[in-house]
């Protein structure tokens, strides 16, 4: 790896289905943990789960995130994992790491940091990621009804 690979910025959005069921209770020990060592590593975006499936989009430095892609890749708690969009970017577009799900009992989820009411809302991305692939397939996901069968 050159110094230069240090530097250049990727994104990768992902889509994948849950090998095990995740309760709220998961979720949130899920937002913390990823939200930690996400920041640890330099690398920022959004998670998306309902319905036993997962869209996430990763961005930050390459190395960082392909290390973030390939540790999810072999998670045992992802099947089906698959990268939908890579691509080079010229800055970020999600200030830090958020998560947004269907919470089935916890009022309180809304009030815990890294939340994102991405799917209970009509949120729209900035107008510079809002025409990108990534951000269609991100509302995609959004408005279906997906199922963990």
């Amino acid at each position: 790896m050159t110094r230069q690979d240090e530097t250049v910025l990727v994104s990768i959005l992902y889509m994948s289905r849950a090998n095990v069921p995740f309760e709220d209770g998961d979720m949130q020990e899920l937002l913390t943990a990823a939200r930690l060592r996400n920041t640890a590593l330099g690398v920022s975006g959004l998670l998306v789960a309902k319905g036993g499936r997962f869209m996430q989009l990763l961005e930050g430095p390459a190395w960082s995130v392909d290390d973030r892609f390939a540790a999810i890749s072999r998670d045992a708690r992802h099947g089906d994992v698959k990268s939908l969009v890579r691509e080079d970017i010229d800055r970020r577009r999600f200030d830090g790491w958020a998560m947004a799900y269907r919470a089935l009992e916890d009022a309180d989820v809304e009030q815990q940091e890294g939340f994102s009411p991405f799917l209970t809302s009509d949120l729209d991305f900035p107008p510079e990621f809002d025409r990108t692939s990534s951000a269609w397939l991100l509302k995609w996901f959004r408005s279906r009804e997906l199922t963990d069968s």
